[in-house]
């Protein structure tokens, strides 16, 4: 328990705080402006950066979505060796998913089971 927050989970939470920046003040494209970013996991090599995205109200595709954010990786990587002194930026993978609509979409079917429930009593 020497070291609970070890230097790739601080890492991550730095990555984590430039794209987010970047996706809200540098990003042009409006398409990606709604995107937030969830979760960081760096490999043990820090050579590549799975980040995982959600978005809520967009009428764009998360597979168009993931595409976008790739073409950008290029200038993320640039945002990132600006902030960081790191000797290698990793490669990001951008993984868009839509774990917060599911979870919406349970809590009304919940919601409409339980009023159903009330009603038929």
């Amino acid at each position: 328990m020497a070291n609970e927050y070890s230097t790739t989970n601080r890492l991550e939470t730095k990555i984590q705080r430039i794209i987010s920046q970047v996706i809200l003040h540098k990003i042009k494209d409006k398409r990606l402006q709604r995107i937030s970013v969830d979760e960081i996991r760096l490999s043990r090599d820090l050579s590549f950066a799975k980040i995982f995205c959600s978005t809520l109200n967009t009428d764009e595709s998360f597979e168009t979505l993931e595409k976008l954010l790739t073409k950008a990786s290029g200038f993320f990587k640039t945002e990132i060796s600006k902030s960081l002194s790191i000797k290698k930026v990793p490669n990001l993978l951008f993984i868009v998913d839509n774990h917060e609509e599911y979870a919406n979409k349970i809590n009304l079917l919940i919601d409409k089971v339980v009023e159903d429930d009330k009603n038929s009593k």
